[in-house]
């Protein structure tokens, strides 16, 4: 009977995070469910626009459905004037803006070269927002490649960071599950903040979830992300509750570490954690409405785990991630039991508040 519920529980979960992503993106792994079917196709076919004069406009709009960024498709506009790149444009995307100005820089990389020799430039993404320049760049790649006639296309393979992100990741889900010693737990935190958190940017938050909802798995950069949602979501259905928060979330690492530090902790009475833990069901609550009725959904570019990308989030993220972290020194993970709309809806999912 208590699997059933978990198993009800997490079916609410996946629903009430489906209903955000059709209200806010307007579309369900992939499938437009606002657009019609020929608009559809018309804009499937439009990739190449002739302009009189020899020159052309490269639409990516149809790449960007595989090339996802990090809160979804980051269509481009290729400009190609005289035999050479003379422009890029960014398209309507719902990427942070602080992120993607970041990643904007890639553009010159591109721009003044002929087709033919911007394929052959070796572009690496830009630190602090890696998502966002991967998909800018693959978008360009298979762009060049429609208009070259070429076949070559995106790179599909797995950056070595990444490979890296993996590694810590998959340690987490296993090795929790079969030992229980004091160091290897630091060493784990540890590599969860630096690898997971500062390195690669890698954790769950809303904006990932509703990309993955709205726009589908892109493989192989989604690996990570599907690992970690396995362990959010369906670990506790066999008894290991918040296993993410508790072995893999940088955010939740970087505050148990820091809780280590200084011995003394305010100890909160009963009445006190349970008027917070009221205030973090209010507040997800609250969230939760405004993604359904589509109503000042930028809150999800506010959530702490930005202040890791660290020279693309904002001051304000920033300063109020380090308040939680050095508050954590004194309180138990604040951030994690009375705030986090993310770990909130982990909890809904196990039925657990």
């Amino acid at each position: 009977m208590k699997l059933t519920a978990k198993i009800l529980s997490l079916i609410l979960a996946i629903l009430i995070m489906a209903a955000a992503a059709i209200a806010v993106n307007k579309k369900i792994l992939g499938h437009d469910i606002v657009t019609s079917v020929e608009q559809s196709l018309t804009v499937e076919t439009d990739t190449l626009s002739l302009v009189p004069g020899g020159s052309a406009v490269i639409h990516t709009a149809p790449f960007a459905k595989k090339n996802i960024g990090y809160a979804g498709p980051v269509p481009l506009d290729i400009y190609i004037e005289n035999g050479k790149i003379s422009e890029i444009k960014p398209l309507t995307n719902s990427e942070t803006p602080s992120f993607y100005k970041r990643a904007e820089v890639l553009f010159s990389r591109w721009e003044g070269l002929s087709p033919k020799d911007a394929l052959k430039q070796k572009v690496d993404a830009v630190s602090g927002a890696t998502y966002t320049s991967n998909a800018i760049i693959n978008n360009v790649i298979d762009g060049l490649d429609f208009y070259l006639g070429t076949e070559a296309g995106a790179s599909t393979s797995l950056p070595f960071k990444m490979w890296i992100a993996l590694a810590v990741t998959l340690t987490a889900c296993i090795v929790p599950l079969f030992v229980k010693n004091r160091i290897y737990n630091y060493a784990q935190l540890t590599a969860n903040v630096v690898v997971l958190g500062f390195w690669c940017g890698q954790f769950l938050d809303y904006s990932l979830m509703l990309k993955y909802l709205s726009d589908g798995f892109s493989m192989p950069g989604a690996i990570v992300a599907i690992v970690m949602l396995i362990a959010a979501f369906i670990y506790p259905l066999f008894g290991r509750a918040q296993h993410y928060c508790n072995h893999i979330c940088p955010l939740g690492a970087a505050q148990i570490l820091v809780a280590g530090i200084c011995g003394y902790k305010i100890r909160l009475s009963a009445r006190v954690v349970k008027v917070l833990d009221w205030f973090r069901k209010i507040l997800w609550a609250v969230l939760m409405l405004m993604l359904w009725t589509d109503c000042i959904t930028g809150w999800m570019d506010l959530e702490l785990f930005q202040a890791f990308q660290y020279e693309s989030a904002g001051w304000g993220i920033i300063i109020a991630a380090l308040t939680f972290v050095a508050l954590s020194a004194i309180v138990s993970r604040p951030y994690c039991r009375f705030v986090c709309p993310t770990g909130s809806l982990f909890k809904r999912a196990e039925n657990i508040g």
